[in-house]
């Protein structure tokens, strides 16, 4: 076990002082919705590098000279995630110093210039926008930084996503990634880290949601000419069905449904690809915009009381698609004994949606 009184780091000064900034910070206006402040400041981006670091699952990082990394890079913090004596027994009090009682180190990497830390939580690691836009995102930071080919290093990731390595099986073989186990502690002679391209839930750097969409020239998207209105439905989901789709399916004359689980990667950026129009509830799945052609017509339906939700009005924004919220009844969801599903992050997702269904049709032209 190693036992360090830790300085917790929470200013961003302190990275760029240190470290070349790739993007500056950006201010950008989207006024999506007339009760939300429709102006955004996008944090600057920088690839810091450390020696002889430790990096837990947590996950966290710990430097040599005991500075704790949980900001900037991956948020962690002790009102939402990892509350000390409840998710981990790293700590017991969050401050400005924080005495963090770390496992024993398993595994030592030697080998400089080559590994990549990609940190973030269990509960984040199968949702698709954190993937493309807390983990992809940086190899976009390590090509922008080093002007080189980022499938050349090894990428450490801090807890198993299968959804990762289901985008990396289709579309990138070439990147090498290993995956620390749970509650383990490694340590490494050098490592690359990347910041969050990513704050306040949603406000994204501009440049990386274009990036997303022309990764290396995605050649199965070239050439697409929008011609479907596609209307995604969720059947395996637990929280935000349409409790009236089969009404509204009928209601909607040339319009086709999808189910964005049964599909592969390839075939989800392909539909949205070939959409002239989305209609979907707020979810993950959304996070396919990033191939949708410019001046697509997306239809978000929303909780009136999640209207702070700005994820996907600001990602169509960089992108260029037309977006627009529709209002939706919610139906609350019953649980036993007050409590949550597992794989849901928070009690007011909770719910079902009701759609009015001839308001609906007059929004979708």
């Amino acid at each position: 076990m190693y036992n360090a009184n830790m300085k917790n780091i929470d200013s961003i000064k302190y990275f760029l002082d240190k470290w070349e900034i790739v993007d500056h910070g950006y201010d950008y206006t989207v006024p999506y919705h007339k009760t939300v402040d429709p102006h955004f400041k996008s944090l600057p981006t920088f690839v810091a590098e450390f020696h002889d670091v430790r990096v837990h699952s947590c996950p966290l990082l710990a430097t040599m000279s005991n500075k704790l990394i949980t900001n900037y890079v991956w948020n962690l913090t002790h009102s939402s995630k990892f509350k000390p004596g409840k998710s981990h027994n790293l700590w017991q009090e969050w401050g400005d110093k924080v005495i963090v009682d770390l496992p024993s180190v398993t595994e030592h990497f030697g080998k400089k210039y080559h590994y990549v830390w990609l940190p973030i939580d269990e509960k984040s690691a199968n949702n698709p926008w954190h993937i493309w836009i807390d983990v992809i995102s940086k190899f976009r930071l390590m090509e922008k930084r080093f002007s080189g080919d980022f499938t050349r290093y090894c990428y450490v990731l801090a807890n198993e996503s299968k959804y990762f390595q289901k985008v990396l099986k289709e579309l990138f073989p070439d990147v090498k990634v290993i995956v620390i186990p749970k509650n383990e502690t490694w340590q490494f002679k050098h490592l690359f880290v990347p910041s969050l391209s990513n704050s306040k839930d949603g406000i994204i750097t501009p440049p990386i949601a274009p990036w997303l969409r022309h990764f290396k020239g995605i050649p199965d998207l070239i050439g697409i000419e929008p011609h479907r209105k596609i209307c995604v439905l969720r059947p395996g989901a637990k929280t935000r069905k349409l409790v009236n789709s089969a009404e509204l399916i009928l209601a909607l004359k040339g319009w086709e449904t999808v189910a964005l689980e049964n599909m592969t990667i390839k075939d989800q950026m392909k539909t949205f690809a070939e959409a002239t129009h989305i209609l979907a509830a707020h979810g993950a799945g959304l996070i396919n915009l990033l191939w949708c052609k410019p001046g697509t017509k997306i239809i978000e339906i929303q909780d009136p009381k999640m209207l702070h939700k700005k994820v996907y009005p600001l990602l169509s924004h960089h992108l260029d698609l037309k977006h627009e919220l529709f209002l939706a009844d919610t139906v609350p969801i019953e649980t036993k004994n007050k409590s949550k599903p597992a794989d849901v992050k928070r009690f007011n997702d909770l719910i079902n949606f009701k759609i009015d269904i001839p308001d609906l049709i007059k929004r979708l032209d």
